[in-house]
């Protein structure tokens, strides 16, 4: 595994002719970041929305992230505008395998195959320069469009957590989805 790559933490990844990944700053972290953290909708499906984040809490994670030597916290930006993240890790380089998550905040990019595209450059980010040969995720069986992203990517249903969170004040499902280099 080549661990030099995870040292890099001014990496930048083209996904495309618009789209850029690069690794977050703390001079980046805005209040239209922290905003969408505080977004029922943007967060509604994961464990944030049970947090009351601020500029300094956000800061604090993303240099949490910035200097640790098992995650990489990727900003995504669409023609320099930061638009949401894409995590890999942690990455467990004894089990060469990470987990991966990601949000869309500006809304007006939802359903536009920006996550897609990016989860795609990051499995191609991680098999082939970091050689990674597992990566896995879980999304509430609800969230319709994780579910479509992760299966557009090579992801398989690996099991299911049954009511596993609450949800609505429902208990739910949790699906874990993983991706197995061959």
């Amino acid at each position: 595994m080549n661990t030099e790559n995870l040292k890099k933490k001014n990496m930048e990844i083209k996904v495309d002719e618009n789209i850029l990944l690069k690794i977050i700053i703390m001079e980046e972290v805005s209040d239209p970041y922290v905003q969408w953290l505080n977004d029922y909708e943007v967060t509604k499906f994961t464990e944030q929305k049970y947090l009351k984040h601020t500029l300094e809490s956000t800061k604090d994670y993303v240099k949490k992230k910035y200097y640790s030597n098992n995650d990489l916290l990727f900003g995504i930006f669409v023609k320099g505008l930061h638009i949401g993240n894409i995590k890999l890790g942690p990455i467990k380089f004894e089990h060469m395998s990470a987990e991966v998550s990601y949000f869309i905040g500006e809304k007006k990019f939802w359903g536009k195959g920006v996550a897609t595209k990016c989860l795609q450059t990051i499995i191609q980010y991680a098999v082939i320069d970091l050689g990674l040969k597992k990566i896995h995720a879980g999304y509430y069986e609800n969230n319709i469009g994780s579910a479509r992203v992760f299966q557009k990517c090579g992801f398989v249903v690996e099991g299911i957590k049954y009511s596993d969170v609450i949800f609505e004040q429902k208990r739910i499902n949790s699906v874990m989805v993983g991706y197995l280099v061959k």
